[in-house]
């Protein structure tokens, strides 16, 4: 796609994308707003371990130049119940990395921003999740703007810190950072006050003299063995707090850091006395822009005659003005430790544009999520949510009209409609339609059958309103109760017939509709229902059959005449077209 003099290609593969490679380390090397989460290492493991769709916007002057910027993105989808899916845009990275943003190469920012946003106004969404994001960066200002308040909707979200102890009051939009003097001395003279000054001398005099004390930073060939030591420690520091939080932070860790660690961008301190860890962290490398990232600490809370995290974090400060770095970054979240080391602070936000419609651009979902959705389909109707399944099989066939799995879904739900409405109109009880009304019926019939075990209208008219609820095996039960009562009962032979062949037990349904007519030949209804099921058998003629004697026992029966005519027209196994088919009744 061209805009504002650039090009913007799609890459959607992680073999496209390895092979840019060295065209996105270039970048990364002379971008001033680059970071870690940035890096051709964090991008390709993150999205390595995804199963969200994503992409990468790469942009460039000229169809065969190299690229000037890139952009990371993940596709995401929710649902409105009773509207639809609708697709979220993410940065890449969200929501384990602290920081996202735009890499590019700074003679192109400006123009790279404004056509990244055209392009992204050309995928189908509802909402964009910029998290992470520097709004003082021209660039993304620039990227913001393309958003007018005409068509989009544009605010700020505010989220609590996730780990946290009670009493912390914890912004985690504020980060922290030092600036590193070239000396250490200078590093405890400037930026310490005395006490911190005096506590961080005796701490790293009390470990370079100890023979109980040691910090360890292994090469790669022991860093997965370090990563899971400091991430055994994190969780038994904070595991506890969110247990649902940790598990994604630990998942996620275990996913992306190895290749980190192997590229050699993850340095990874850990202290031990003795044998024992009882601090670590997780420090990212950004070598060029001289900055380390503090992405993950923990410590044993349980040490009291001294402060491993401290002493840690002074050791790190100290090798990190040894090794030449100017910036130590201690992440996300205001808490009171951070300010000791003589710490300023900037804000990062998490902003969310919305579509004024509410729906996604162009009305229909991005063709990436279609798997995602359809597996939302198939658990919706798993739990028996048929009118969000019908929505959701019909947004994918506007999208994909011949997909198979939607369209065979889509027919089996139209191919059970007629039954349904036939249950419906002729045997839901008068006054039991409205969802309302059903459940203060089906508490009525529940109290009758407790005082009288006997009462088969109670049991049958329950097991009427637990089918239309979609209980079909509580409806089937209860249906048997009531005959085992009143085994002669042409009605809930009927009933019985409806049950199985709503949950296309047809065979049989058409065993109790018989039962049903010899019982009692002018019951118009089982006629009728026999007719249904014996089309969903493939026996047309009978169907006709049965759908005659129904209109012969009631000339007006206007269900049997629209089943007959329909018969007439269909050629086997054929469902009305989309377009036509009326939605589910409420709650069926």
């Amino acid at each position: 796609m061209w805009g504002f003099d650039m090009q913007v290609d799609v890459i959607e593969t992680l073999e496209d994308l390895q092979a840019l490679k060295g065209n996105w380390d270039r970048i990364y090397e002379i971008d001033p707003e680059a970071h870690c989460f940035l890096s051709s290492t964090w991008i390709m493991s993150w999205f390595a371990s995804r199963t969200l769709p994503w992409f990468v916007l790469a942009a460039r002057e000229e169809a065969d130049g190299a690229y000037v910027a890139f952009l990371p993105i993940q596709i995401g989808t929710g649902l409105d119940r009773g509207k639809g899916f609708y697709n979220i845009v993410v940065m890449g990275g969200s929501y384990f990395a602290p920081y996202t943003g735009i890499l590019s190469d700074p003679a192109y920012a400006d123009a790279s921003a404004l056509a990244f946003a055209e392009h992204i106004r050309s995928f189908h969404w509802r909402s964009l999740h910029l998290d992470g994001i520097d709004r003082s960066s021209v660039r993304i200002g620039l990227f913001l703007d393309h958003f007018p308040p005409k068509d989009f909707t544009g605010d700020r979200v505010r989220h609590p810190a996730r780990i946290q102890n009670a009493t912390d009051r914890v912004d985690p939009e504020i980060h922290l950072h030092v600036t590193l003097p070239a000396d250490f001395e200078s590093f405890l003279s400037e930026k310490l006050r005395p006490r911190v000054r005096r506590n961080v001398r005796l701490g790293l005099r009390k470990l370079d003299g100890s023979t109980t004390l040691r910090v360890t930073h292994g090469d790669s060939g022991a860093g997965e063995k370090d990563l899971a030591t400091l991430l055994g420690l994190w969780e038994k520091q904070w595991g506890q707090r969110d247990p649902g939080h940790a598990s994604y932070i630990l998942d996620n860790a275990r996913s992306v850091l190895p290749d980190c660690i192997r590229d050699g961008d993850l340095f990874l301190p850990i202290l031990w006395q003795d044998e024992t860890p009882i601090a670590a962290a997780a420090i990212l490398l950004d070598r060029p822009r001289k900055s380390l990232i503090c992405f993950l600490s923990a410590r044993d809370a349980a040490i009291r005659d001294m402060s491993p995290g401290l002493m840690l974090h002074a050791y790190t400060i100290r090798w990190a003005i040894e090794n030449g770095f100017r910036i130590y970054d201690l992440g996300a979240g205001n808490y009171a430790h951070k300010y000791i080391f003589g710490s300023v602070s900037r804000r990062l936000e998490h902003y969310r544009i919305d579509t004024r419609t509410g729906w996604n651009l162009g009305e229909r979902l991005d063709p990436h999520s279609l798997p995602l959705v359809l597996a939302r389909v198939k658990g919706l109707h798993a739990d028996g949510d048929q009118s969000d399944v019908e929505i959701g099989c019909r947004q994918i066939l506007a999208v994909e009209p011949a997909h198979r799995e939607a369209l065979a879904l889509y027919r089996d739900i139209a191919a059970s409609r007629t039954l349904w409405q036939t249950l419906w109109s002729d045997d839901a009880p008068a006054g039991e339609q409205g969802s309302t009304d059903r459940v203060q019926a089906e508490r009525q019939c529940r109290a009758a059958i407790a005082e009288n075990p006997g009462d088969f209208d109670a049991a049958r008219r329950l097991s009427i309103l637990l089918l239309l609820r979609g209980e079909a095996g509580e409806a089937e039960a209860e249906i048997a109760r009531a005959l085992e009562l009143r085994p002669d009962s042409a009605a809930a032979h009927c009933t019985y017939g409806n049950i199985l062949a709503a949950t296309r037990n047809f065979e049989p349904a058409v065993i109790r509709y018989d039962r049903a007519i010899a019982l009692e030949p002018d019951h118009a209804v089982a006629h009728n229902n026999k007719g249904n099921a014996l089309r969903h058998l493939g026996r047309p003629d009978e169907a006709l059959a049965s759908y005659d004697d129904a209109i012969a026992v009631r000339p007006d029966y206007e269900q049997a005449l629209a089943n007959r005519a329909a018969l007439f027209d269909e050629e086997p196994d054929m469902l009305p077209p989309l377009s036509h088919v009326p939605r589910l009744p409420p709650n069926v």
